[in-house]
């Protein structure tokens, strides 16, 4: 997970710094290979993401790490080169990705013949040869398919389609908007939707519409996330993505701005997601992230 500047790796404990963005390893001399030992003077050898994520959420936390080691640093760099590489392969005349179920991403021509419905990229495989699949490992998988007729179990699913489309997007050469299964983003930071298909709309309590900014992915949040880091995320998506409606924005702008006018005195203003200093021009002294989108760059501390 990116907390902030660090990305932090699970697979150790305590949990393994895998990259920093380089403004922090300027100011504080953090680097890949390090471990996140304290929170807080609370020791995190022995805690899960869940728990260190639980203290991590404290107001001023302190956090401690060690010195590292070349064996960590080498892991890291490993364990982020793995992630950054969603798994993959062909099984006979079918391109698997390796979820539970297992996630279509592509079909060799002829492999679709004998299917009732059409075959298509984010399919789930839930069972191979009435056996099923739903929770088996890749070898059990790959064992069915290559051993037996092959004959495939398939199952729509909203899920595997942003999955699937997520791996594909990361294949292809960028592009601004893109596609990502049903969804076409702008990358903004956070994303911006430009267009989303109908047929996914029943996905969501409040239908989305073009603008709507995208706030998480299963409930993993971003505050500089890039194209990549969003896409890899989506690799993995387990089924909830929430979003900030486009309208909103104006309507918490608006509502504060007449606020304001009734604080003639007051040099500086919060106007929705903006803190404002009412010099000439007036000058921004904080933006948050979600309202990054709404503008064609990136505004900073100082801006007019």
């Amino acid at each position: 997970d990116w907390l902030g500047p660090i990305k932090l790796g699970w697979h150790t404990k305590p949990p393994l710094v895998m990259n920093v963005k380089p403004e922090v390893k300027e100011d504080f001399d953090i680097n890949p290979g390090v471990q996140l030992i304290e929170v807080d003077g609370k020791s995190t050898h022995h805690l899960d993401r869940r728990a260190v994520l639980k203290l991590l959420l404290a107001p001023g936390t302190t956090a401690a790490f060690d010195q590292p080691r070349a064996d960590r640093i080498d892991a890291a760099a490993e364990a982020l080169h793995h992630a950054s590489k969603p798994q993959s392969e062909w099984v006979g005349k079918f391109r698997l990705l390796w979820t539970k179920p297992p996630t279509v991403l592509g079909a060799l021509p002829g492999a679709i013949e004998g299917y009732q419905q059409p075959v298509g990229a984010g399919d789930l495989v839930v069972a191979v040869d009435g056996v099923p699949v739903s929770r088996s490992d890749r070898e059990d998988v790959r064992k069915l398919m290559m051993q037996g007729i092959g004959k495939l179990v398939l199952a729509p699913s909203f899920e595997g389609t942003v999955r699937a489309g997520a791996v594909l997007a990361l294949e292809a050469p960028p592009s601004d908007p893109e596609w990502v299964g049903p969804f076409q983003f702008r990358w903004t930071v956070p994303p911006s939707l430009a267009d989303i298909l109908p047929e996914v709309q029943s996905n969501f309590a409040v239908p989305l519409e073009p603008g709507d900014v995208l706030d998480s992915v299963d409930g993993c949040t971003w505050q500089q996330g890039d194209r990549d880091e969003v896409l890899r995320r989506l690799t993995n998506f387990a089924g909830l993505l929430s979003f900030t409606p486009f309208g909103s924005f104006d309507q918490e702008v608006q509502a504060d701005a007449r606020t304001a006018l009734d604080q003639a005195d007051s040099e500086v203003n919060q106007l929705g997601p903006f803190t404002v200093q009412w010099t000439d021009p007036p000058t921004f002294l904080w933006i948050a992230e979600s309202a990054q989108s709404h503008f064609s760059r990136r505004i900073t501390h100082g801006d007019r």
